[in-house]
């Protein structure tokens, strides 16, 4: 029953766009396949608990059937959601943080499984980089450089600033990939979920958070950042 299942939330996966392992769709855009906590799905609508049998039948009769994830300040999933509205990303697409809001705080691991939790960092200058895979033409190394360039430019660095990747790939690709010696930058593997909590859609983005904890903008372009101005 449960290999049966595999297969089936394999395709139903693509819809609801879950992740752990790494597969392709016919379309070939990347997606992943889901390993569930059968203990966290809930109806939207209700907050009923749903069991394992009965979320299977929901898989096989629904073609609408919509997920949407609940995660917690640690990046994990707190909750599935389960509804059957279609237009999922129109209705219930997450917001993103506007400019000028705090910033939520958070808590990761990096790759060298050191805890980082932003709110210890109040009165730095935050760079948060959204990235994917870290060994492939996707990561955007020349831009990581540039943004060490600027931060090497400030006087005692490490008390003004701090800044963090968040990797969609896991702990080998990003050691495979990520050869910059020297860099200011803390490694997040396996990231997605932050990547999803922060409506994070167009990759690579990179973030920055001021003083007070507050978002100063969303950046594509790293001409547009000013770190001397943000730290006076």
């Amino acid at each position: 029953m449960k290999n049966k299942f595999l297969i089936i939330l394999m395709s139903f996966s693509v819809m609801v766009a879950f992740c752990q392992n790494e597969t392709f769709t016919k379309k070939f855009t990347r997606t992943k396949v889901l390993k569930i906590d059968f203990s966290k799905i809930y109806y939207k609508k209700t907050g009923e608990k749903i069991k394992e049998n009965e979320f299977v039948k929901l898989v096989k009769n629904n073609p609408n059937l919509q997920i949407e994830n609940i995660i917690g300040i640690d990046g994990e999933i707190e909750k599935y959601l389960v509804f059957f509205e279609k237009n999922i990303e129109k209705k219930y697409r997450k917001k993103r943080i506007i400019k000028g809001d705090l910033f939520p705080n958070f808590i990761a691991k990096t790759i060298e499984n050191k805890r980082i939790e932003l709110k210890n960092y109040k009165g730095k200058i935050i760079i948060l980089r959204f990235e994917l895979e870290a060994n492939t033409f996707r990561f955007k190394k020349e831009e990581i450089k540039q943004i060490d360039l600027l931060i090497n430019k400030i006087e005692k660095k490490e008390e003004k600033i701090k800044s963090i990747i968040f990797f969609a790939s896991n702990e080998l690709d990003i050691e495979e990939g990520f050869d910059l010696q020297n860099s200011n930058f803390e490694l997040i593997p396996n990231s997605l979920n932050f990547h999803q909590k922060f409506s994070i859609t167009k990759f690579p983005t990179t973030i920055i958070i001021d003083k007070n904890g507050k978002l100063v903008d969303y950046f594509t372009c790293m001409e547009d950042i000013n770190l001397n101005k943000l730290i006076n």
